[in-house]
């Protein structure tokens, strides 16, 4: 888009920093709530009252539970981390909070709004790439519209929201 400026590496990273910290504190909330009945992570475990060395087979599936609840958490947090991103810039602001925060906002190559399929596909490739290829965010550094992978498979850029 002609009329619009890139955002610069520096602000995205920036409003990835925010998001992150907003991402954190609704997961903190979340399984605040969803653990409290349970006694807390290591009440969900199992590991509240284990004492090591009781026995092999208590202490077997404390390590399943234990192995169990974190693999769960983990993948709640990069659940919410999905839902809080795609979400967000299907929203008419385009943005999630923090690029909402650096003024800084998610559209069409053409100025137009991306939709609720696009902003679905670029979040869900954007946490698959950085995943599994965390490098791949810094790509915007060297694309002329400063777009990562994400980015360019929706043909969608970030500019500044002014």
């Amino acid at each position: 888009m002609e009329n619009s400026r890139f955002a610069s590496f520096g602000r995205r990273f920036a409003a990835f920093l925010l998001d992150v910290v907003f991402v954190l504190l609704i997961n903190y909330v979340l399984f605040s709530l969803v653990l409290a009945p349970f006694g807390g992570l290591l009440g969900a475990m199992g590991l509240k009252d284990f004492q090591f060395g009781e026995d092999i087979v208590k202490g077997a599936f404390a390590g399943i539970g234990a192995f169990l609840v974190l693999a769960i958490t983990i993948l709640g947090v990069f659940f919410v981390a999905f839902i809080y991103d795609f979400v967000l810039l299907a929203t008419p602001k385009q943005a999630t909070i923090g690029k909402m925060l650096m003024k800084i906002k998610v559209i069409k190559v053409d100025g137009s709004s991306i939709n609720i399929f696009e902003a679905f596909f670029r979040s869900l490739i954007k946490f698959a790439s950085g995943f599994f290829f965390i490098f791949l965010w810094i790509l915007c550094l060297f694309t002329t519209r400063k777009q990562n992978l994400h980015d360019l498979i929706v043909n969608a850029i970030v500019v500044d929201s002014n």
